[in-house]
């Protein structure tokens, strides 16, 4: 690691598991940047920037001055890396950074240039081949595989089977790890703690997408070809992992796995259990499928994992193929006679179909179901502190012009809102932002005027994916009426 010093708001913010904070996330770190006295920002301003005057013009230029404060706001983010857990210390320095003022046109690249270049600096990096240990080595926590593949080639993470006891990083590489001579990076990591549901557990989460930062400042990876695969458990994982966060992948491969679902009291996920015993699915995983294409492959007679669910997903992305045409794709390779294997010809097929395969980075429609708290973007949504299973639908309807609908599912104990702050992030690939921005929900206008570009946009998009492809450089704050929630829009289209 590098010795680059911290700041003392990074430090204080190490000690802490930030990730785990739920509803009092803002309202902490908030707390910490009284307490330890922060630099104050430059200058405060209205973050979606409406109405006001802008910095677009392409001649304007920060002064020396400025451009020095706004890199070392950058270094203090990169720095974050260097925490025990980052994602606080990230946050603290987003938070301060969504106060400053607008920049101009010309600053963008400059800034974005120096970010990724302290981003990928600083922080930890992995082994260039072989067995490491990502979080202890004394420990054991986070052990890993990794095989090199080609410069600027693609990354793939494939996840290990197993359940109570057991898994082992060894098998998912001795599966996936041919994928280096279709150019691929091979990362194969190992669960942390060994129980059935451990890839769907938040440390174990987190572990990959630290694994996906620290591949990145390692090896030359391209962003657009980064999949997930993975067998049994692994299977799990990529339904899981892979859905909750969509916007990462350009595909996915579960096999002989399921998206966990929901039984009838006193059932069981098993083969002779009857459908009507199913009563759904987690949410925060299909509905986010729209431009990840999968290949699913599951045998019927599967007594290890049962192939319920894989139907009763693959049901659900059909109903969404027709409410949404060219989205959603997907290939189900329902087989029988084989039990719990691997397909009978192997991997190969679907490694060469993966890396053709490229992400998808600025849609004109999302879908965002949410699932964790820190889970706070699905490629230009973004909202601070979402709940599990609320659900938006943006769309870009027109020149410089947003519908968005939101709606959530009833939870016990919880009161849902009547309407649902998000912020939508702003791309030269998708708008002009010299021109006026416009959001609506059906006939009601959220917001129409001018916008600014800011530091925050491009650290929490580009910064946080040390991704130069991701770059979103203005945002727009919205309140959107919630809708009655119905299962993957039924009744409401």
């Amino acid at each position: 690691m590098s010795s680059f010093p911290r700041s003392a708001a990074s430090a204080i913010l190490g000690r802490m598991h930030a990730r785990s904070l739920t509803p009092i996330r803002a309202a902490l770190v908030a707390a910490l940047a009284l307490s330890i006295g922060t630099t104050p920002p430059l200058a405060a301003q209205d973050g979606a920037a409406q109405d006001g005057a802008t910095q677009d013009d392409a001649t304007a230029e920060l002064s020396p001055d400025r451009m020095k404060a706004l890199k070392a706001l950058c270094d203090e983010f990169a720095a974050a890396a260097e925490s025990k857990f980052p994602d606080g210390a990230m946050l603290l320095v987003e938070n301060r950074v969504e106060t400053e003022a607008a920049i101009p046109a010309s600053s963008v690249a400059p800034l974005l240039e120096y970010m990724l270049k302290m981003r990928k600096k600083i922080g930890p990096k992995l082994k260039k081949k072989g067995q490491g240990y990502f979080y202890d080595k004394d420990s054991k926590k986070g052990r890993y595989i990794v095989s090199k593949g080609k410069k600027g080639g693609g990354l793939l993470l494939s996840l290990h089977g197993g359940g109570e006891g057991q898994g082992d990083a060894g098998g998912a590489h001795g599966t996936w790890g041919s994928a280096t001579s279709s150019g691929f990076t091979v990362i194969s990591p190992e669960v942390m703690t060994k129980v059935s549901s451990a890839w769907n557990e938040e440390p174990e989460e987190q572990m990959v997408l630290e694994l996906i930062d620290a591949a990145k400042r390692t090896f030359d990876i391209d962003p657009l070809r980064i999949c997930i695969a993975g067998h049994s458990m692994g299977g799990d994982a990529s339904w899981m992992l892979g859905g909750r966060n969509a916007d990462m992948w350009a595909a996915a491969a579960p096999l002989a796995g399921s998206v966990m679902p929901y039984m009838r009291a006193g059932t069981r996920n098993k083969r002779l259990t009857p459908l009507s015993d199913y009563e759904g699915l987690m949410e925060g995983v299909i509905p986010n499928l729209m431009h990840v294409p999968y290949h699913i492959h599951h045998s019927d007679d599967d007594e290890n994992e049962a192939v319920h669910p894989d139907d009763i997903a693959t049901g659900y992305l059909k109903r969404l193929q027709t409410l949404f045409p060219g989205h959603y794709a997907f290939d189900y390779d329902r087989v029988t006679g084989i039990k719990h294997a691997l397909p009978s010809d192997g991997v190969r097929p679907i490694i060469k179909w993966m890396a053709k395969q490229r992400r998808v980075t600025f849609p004109d429609e999302v879908v965002w179901e949410t699932w964790w708290p820190w889970k706070t973007r699905s490629y230009w949504l973004f909202h601070k502190d979402p709940k599990s299973a609320w659900r938006f639908h943006a769309k870009l309807v027109g020149a410089n012009h947003f519908d968005v609908t939101a709606t959530s599912k009833m939870a016990p104990g919880r009161k849902e809102p009547k309407e649902f702050e998000l912020r939508i992030l702003l791309s030269p690939e998708m708008v002009n932002l010299a021109q006026p921005i416009k959001v609506t929900s059906g006939d009601a206008v959220l917001f129409e005027g001018r916008v600014r570009r800011s530091l925050w946009a491009l650290m929490v998009t580009a910064g946080r994916r040390m991704d130069p492809t991701d770059a979103y450089e203005a945002y727009v704050n919205v309140k959107v009426p919630r809708l009655m929630w119905s299962d993957l829009w039924d009744g409401e289209r």
